[in-house]
């Protein structure tokens, strides 16, 4: 496992990183989830030892990583880079050789991950040739093929079509299954929901809460109140934002979402209002959890 420990990362008067500590499990995909400058890249950064902290330590399994530590990490930077002359076998097939891969290794991984990717018919051909989905998908590929003990994505899933990223999902999954810890950050609350075990959500470069997909909707239970018209459904939401243990109302039409520390608590809220037609239990996505609060 990847551990993070107390965090903190200062340029000048800027703070990027404000005690920031979690772990990466082994076999497990951990998404780091945020607006864009909330310290995703920076932490990224620290990860590979791009950057010192002030303060923290970065440890696998057990042991604090140092100058040296991290050369079977794979790292997909936000800053792509490639050789848009070179082939694209070529291209994956050297940057697992600079990973100490023998040839026919770095070889064969290679061709696995362009079928797995779709790009078997784009094996011979430059880079530069190639459209922007899938160059992304190649530079995924060059990070994957030398078998690397911890993977690290900074964005991974920009320019990517839906159908790209699917594949991608498919091969951070089988990467973790192996046995290693996979991380990537993102600013799309979507696609993170989709691809990760753990979620970190970060804000202001300090994590705002970690957990689960379930874990965290635990802390925000979601209710649809359902109303016989409008003007029902515009008298509730006054009485339901008033009402014990209620912490958030949004009306849309005829519907009311209540947010609400519990289940009784919001029974008891809507139990008797004027036009009540349903009362169920809803599961907000992770956009809906946190993207208005960070």
């Amino acid at each position: 496992m990847l551990t993070l420990t107390g965090i903190t990362l200062k340029s000048g008067r800027k703070t990027w990183l404000k005690d920031v500590s979690f772990t990466a499990q082994a076999r497990r995909i951990t998404g780091i989830v945020g607006p864009r400058g909330s310290g995703k890249t920076e932490l990224a950064r620290v990860i590979m030892g791009l950057v010192e902290p002030d303060s923290g330590t970065v440890t696998l399994e057990g042991h604090e990583l140092g100058y040296g530590d991290r050369q079977n990490f794979g790292y997909l930077p936000a800053e792509r880079g490639g050789y848009p002359s070179m082939k694209v076998l070529e291209q994956i097939v050297y940057f697992a050789r600079l990973h100490g891969m023998t040839m026919g290794a770095a070889e064969r991984n290679a061709v696995t991950l362009l079928a797995r990717l779709d790009l078997s018919d784009r094996a011979y051909a430059p880079l530069s040739h190639l459209s922007g989905t899938e160059v992304a998908r190649v530079d995924i590929a060059a990070i994957l093929a030398a078998d690397p003990d911890v993977v690290v994505l900074d964005e991974p899933f920009d320019g990517l079509d839906a159908a790209s990223a699917e594949k991608v999902f498919d091969l951070l999954r089988d990467h973790a299954d192996s046995g290693v810890p996979v991380v990537f950050t993102s600013d799309s609350w979507d696609l993170t929901q989709a691809a990760a075990d753990d979620i970190i959500v970060l804000s202001h470069g300090a994590i705002a809460q970690q957990g689960t997909l379930d874990e965290l909707r635990a802390d925000h239970r979601s209710y649809r109140v359902d109303f016989a018209d409008e003007s029902a459904a515009t008298a509730a939401e006054a009485h339901l934002a008033a009402s014990p243990g209620v912490t958030s109302v949004r009306r849309t039409g005829t519907r009311v979402l209540v947010e609400a520390a519990d289940v009784d608590s919001a029974g008891a809220a809507v139990s008797g209002l004027p036009g009540l037609r349903g009362f169920t239990t809803v599961e907000p996505s992770l956009a809906e959890l946190f993207k208005e609060k960070v």
